[in-house]
Order: structure tokens, then sequence, then C-alpha cells
């Protein structure tokens, strides 16, 4: 019987047999993994979604190290390019450390960046083989028929379908979306960045001649599939990348100059004819086209960006600080917006706001200069070839992959500047993918590591301790968040059933444990000492004759929170309503007016001003005066009107 591995070792597709080659294995699926699992996650936007998902990465860790300790290639050299990224993290730390007025949330910001960091640097440096290269590539792709599945559900069947958020508790999908197909997202605009970036992968395997003619069928048909997909989310600023995409895509894949012209008129005249047709026969389209259009629709985007700029210009070098931009939005005198805005909805603002020119300057450098040298190597690399025995010419593997990365890795930059990638960590994982297959296919390895025995032990040892100090440094810090997010839904849902008045006092006091357990793996969590304040001060309705010693409980919480985040309006605003419970008016007056000082334009600190002054009756007028001013800002402050129509009757 013949032996299925040759005389150098080599198993078929398996390649080498060897430790180092196991192990690589090993990495390219843990890598698989981490895309798949948090693509069918919701993204991987929630943080208690991010704590079950987080220890992937301590394997990825420890697989990594080992396979340095024990893979017997040498000289082993290692790629310099991740590394250029390493001072933007740096300036990171600092800028969250020292400049940001909202650390705990700008730690949260450095969790997912370095992860990045570490996906890319094991993505870059181990799936070494074009086997790794295409399982990997497979593995990434295939969520993207679950999260198809799940959207064309959500549009035909059931508009509240939503995926699984690997949550310890029921997650709803948000009624605004009702009828979007979202896929495996909450947000129809992370579904649609998912297609518009997997769709070049899928266009050039099905235009070229390379993989199997039974394959290029199939990738053509999967990209009908996500083009009805993109449909369905009933988006219209992905209609605008979609016809890039279709510009763009046939520069990939031919040669003649026929074909790059004629193909993008006809993709781009059909889409828009499409596009034309849905909105003229279909209620929903039409309803979506029309709430695009409108400033509460897709155009919100305009005062968006405007404002981000408004926030950049107060601090054009250093930025405002990471994981500051909903605060420095919510509280800026200059902008109006009636909602609570966590990214501006494009991601290089995002940055430029945050960290300022200096971080922008540290990120874009390099990938600019990535893009610039993939695509030199792209137009180096020969456009066909022939192979022996095969009729006819296809394009060799590397000038396929460069496209492949090349055109998915522009389309997920320009879909940035639309959408909020950075909260979503699988979205960010495909960008990565495919920088990493740029940098595999154009430059070379030029860092050399030492593999003498010593060293080996000590690459083994140090994934370990990575490993745990990745665990105890980040790990702590997600949950905290998670459990703080999840209290605040719960204390948001009691008071507004009113339970917290006459229902199960044990649901209350519940609330209060998970916000003091929040506080014990991170202390510095000011959100999570506001929440604590408040909880606490909705005790006074269950006990109104304890109303000092709950008041007391309140401030406590609430002055700690001030002393973290002293620029922080509601935390002052909170403060306020603690004081207020416990009796101490003129306090609690000070430290309303300076809130209101902090954050002119939010619609919460007006309400609580004008709930504050509203029990004495010489300070009527200024109390509706104010509430009037809060559902200007907001006009779906529901308890803001609701005091509007108290005042107004007595």
């Amino acid at each position: 019987m013949p032996s299925v591995i040759d005389k150098s070792g080599q198993l078929d597709y398996f390649g080498r047999l060897s430790w180092g080659n196991f192990f690589d294995w090993l990495i390219t699926f843990c890598l698989g993994a981490i895309i798949a699992l948090f693509t069918v996650s919701l993204g991987g936007v929630r943080a208690d979604t991010h704590v079950v998902l987080l220890p992937l990465f301590l394997i990825l860790i420890v697989l990594h190290c080992i396979w340095l300790a024990l893979d017997d290639e040498y000289p082993k050299r290692l790629s310099h390019v991740p590394l250029f990224f390493a001072p933007f993290m740096i300036w990171a730390v600092i800028n969250v450390e020292w400049i940001s007025p909202a650390p705990w949330l700008g730690r949260i910001e450095l969790i997912y960046g370095m992860e990045a960091f570490l996906f890319f640097w094991v993505a870059v440096n181990n799936v070494r083989t074009r086997a790794h290269l295409w399982s990997l590539i497979v593995i990434a792709m295939s969520p993207a028929a679950y999260a198809i599945f799940i959207g064309f559900y959500q549009f035909f069947q059931n508009p509240s379908k939503m995926a699984d958020s690997l949550a310890s508790h029921a997650i709803q999908l948000s009624p605004e979306f009702f009828g979007q197909a979202t896929g495996s997202f909450a947000d129809p605009n992370s579904f649609a960045v998912l297609l518009l970036v997997l769709l070049p992968a899928f266009l050039i395997a099905g235009g070229v001649p390379r993989l199997p003619m039974i394959l290029r069928v199939l990738c053509v048909y999967v990209s009908v599939m996500f083009i009805f997909a993109l449909a369905f989310t009933q988006l219209f600023w992905p209609l605008m990348v979609l016809s890039f995409l279709i510009l763009m895509v046939p520069s990939f894949c031919y040669r003649q100059r026929s074909k790059r012209l004629i193909l993008p008129f006809i993709g781009v005249t059909a889409l828009l004819s499409a596009v034309a047709l849905m909105v003229w026969m279909h209620p929903k389209f039409l309803r979506s086209f029309e709430n695009a259009l409108s400033p509460e629709g897709e155009s919100v985007r305009l005062a968006l960006w405007s404002g981000a700029i408004q926030l950049f210009q107060g601090a054009p070098f250093i930025g405002i600080g990471g994981g500051a931009f909903p605060i420095a939005f919510g509280q800026s005198a200059e902008i109006h917006f009636d909602a609570l805005a966590q990214s501006p909805h494009n991601d290089f603002l995002l940055v430029l706001t945050e960290y300022g020119a200096i971080g922008s300057l540290l990120l874009l450098t390099p990938i600019a200069w990535l893009v610039l040298v993939a695509f030199r190597r792209w137009r180096m690399e020969p456009d066909r070839v022939k192979l022996k025995g095969r009729k006819g010419s296809v394009m060799p593997p590397q000038k396929f992959f460069l496209s492949v990365a090349l055109s998915g890795f522009i389309i997920f930059l320009i879909c940035a500047c639309f959408s909020f990638i950075l909260y979503v960590p699988a979205l960010m994982f495909y960008g990565l993918l495919f920088a990493a297959i740029l940098v595999k296919s154009s430059t070379n390895r030029r860092i050399k590591t030492p593999s003498s025995g010593l060293m080996r032990t000590t690459y083994g040892f140090s994934g370990l301790f990575l490993a745990f100090l990745f665990f105890a440094h980040f790990m702590p810090r997600l949950q905290s968040h998670a459990l703080e997010l999840q209290m605040r839904q719960r204390l948001d849902h009691l008071t507004a059933q009113g339970i917290h008045i006459s229902g199960n006092k044990r649901l209350l006091k519940n609330v209060v444990y998970g916000f003091e357990d929040a506080l014990l793996l991170d202390s510095a969590n000011t959100d999570a000492l506001i929440g604590l304040s408040a909880a606490n001060c909705q005790r006074y309705f269950q006990n109104p004759s304890e109303y000092s010693e709950i008041g007391k409980t309140g401030v406590t919480a609430a002055l700690r929170a001030t002393q973290l985040s002293g620029g922080y309006g509601l935390a002052w605003a909170q403060l306020g309503i603690a004081h207020a419970m416990s009796g101490e008016h003129e306090l609690a007056k000070s430290a309303f007016e300076h809130a209101l000082e902090l954050a002119p334009n939010n619609s919460n600190v007006h309400y609580y001003w004008a709930a504050f002054l509203s029990p004495a009756p010489e300070m009527r007028d200024q109390a509706l005066a104010s509430v009037r001013r809060a559902l200007e800002l907001n006009p779906n402050n529901q308890a803001a009107r609701q005091l509007q129509q108290k005042l107004l009757i007595f």
C-alpha cells in the first residue's frame, strides 16, 4: 500500500509533518474561530458577548508562542510590518490614561485595539502556506451564509428575528430596525459592511479564470445573494459603495480595456434600474428612501460629521481623549442633537476626534503605505499564466490573492467612512485579514529571531505569561463594562414599569448588587458609580422614611464619580439628585448648576434640573422653561414630557 507521506516528509494538503506546521494549523483554526464566532454573535459588539469570546485570544497567544518554540525553520524570520502600528498603540495608551476625560471607556477601546494588533500580528506571521490561507479564508467566509439566511428571514418572515448574542440574558432587536435585514448583527449598517467587504472576493473569484468552473458559478450565485441581502437592509449609503465596487472590481479582473469600461457601465446601470424599480413598486423601499433623505434618517450622518469636526477643532493635535466622543458630543455647547451618539458613523473622524492629528497620522500612514506597496506589487504580477496540460490561461495565485485582498481592504476603508467598524470587532477582523494577506503577498519578513534552546524555552513560557497578563488586565474591565450595561438596562426597565415603587423590592436590590459587583471588578468605572447612585436613590420610593440614609448612600457613589471624572455632566447631575434626596438642597442646587454648565445641551440634565425645581411654587416658571428646553433638545424624552404636563396642570 503506497504511503500518503512523500519522501520529503510532506502530507497532501496538510504539508510538512512537523510540530511547527501542526501548531500553525491550530493557529489557523483559532483565527478562523475568532472571525466566525464573533460574526455570528452580533459581531461581538456587546461587552458580555466579548467576555465569552475573549479566551480565544488567550489561546491564540499561547499557540503562537509554542509555535515560535517548536518550529524548526532556520533562520526563523517574522514580519516587521505589524510593528508599524505599534506607535499608534503606544499613543493610544498615553492618550487614554493621561488625556481622556473618560478613561474607563477609553480602556474598552484599548482592549479592542490590542485584540486587533494581536490578530494582525499572528495572521501575518503564521498561516504560512497556501493551504493554511485557503482554509482561513473559507472559514472566514462561511458565517456570511448564516448572516444572509437570518437577513432573508427577517425581511420575509419575522422582522424581530435576531442572532444569538452569547449573553446570559435575552436581547431584543431595536424596534427602529424591524423589517430591515440585520443578519447576524443587531444593526443593518454592520450587516451591510459585512456584505460589502466580502462581495469583491466572490465577484473576483467568479470573474477570473482561477478556480474550477463549478466554484466560479457558485461564487457568482453567492454574489447575487449578497446584493439581494444588501437591498433588504433598506439602506441607501451601501448602494453608493456598491456602485463604486462595481466600477472597481473589473479593473482587478480583466486586462482588456473594453471589459474594464463596458462591464462597470452595465453593472451600475442595472443597479440603478433595480433600485428605482424597488422604490417604485415596494412600499417598504419607498418609506426607507424617504427616511434616508430625512434629517432623522441616514442624513443624520451629516450632523454627526459636523459635530465631530467641531470637537476636533477644539483639540486638533492631541484629540479629546480615547472613549470621550459620546461624552464630549453630548456636552458640547455648539452641537444640538436629540439622541445619544456613541460614534460619528465615520471611523476616520472618530480617530481624528479622539486621538487628534498625531494619532491619525500614526494610524493612517502605515495603512496608506501598505496599500501603495501592495498595489505596486499587484501591477508587477502577470495578469495570466499558462499551465502545463491545461488549455487557456489562469490568473496566478499571487495576483489572485492580491486582487481579492486589495479590493476587499479598499472597500473596508470606504465603509469605515459611513459606519462604526472599530466598535464591531468581527468587521475589524475581516479588514485585518485582508490587510494580513496584503502583507504576506507584497512584503518580506525581515526580523530574524534567535533559535537557541534557551530562547525556545523563553518563547514557550512567554506565551503562558502573556496570556495570564492579557486575561488579568482586560477581563475584569470587560466584565465590569458588561455588568454595568446590563444593570443600567434593568434599572431603566424597573423605573419605566414602576416596579421600583410598588413591585418586588428584591429586583431593585439585585440591581444595586449588580452595580456594586461591577465596581469590584473595576473601581474606576464611572458609569457604574452613577448607576449605583441612581439605583440607591430609587430606593426612596420604597422607604421614604429613610430618605436621609438613602440620599447619603447615593451621594457617596456620585461624589466618587465626580472625583474620577470632574468634567462629566451626568455625574454632577446625579450628585444633585442624591443631595436632593438627602435634603441638602443648597448642595443639590450647586451640583445641578455645575452640570448645566458642563452640558448645556443635554436633555436629561435639563429635565433633572426642572424636576428639582418643580416642588417649589415660586420656581414653577423656571422649571417649566427648563423642561421645555429638555424637550427642544430631545422631543422623545418621555419623562420630561410627563413633567411638563404635570407643571401645566398644577
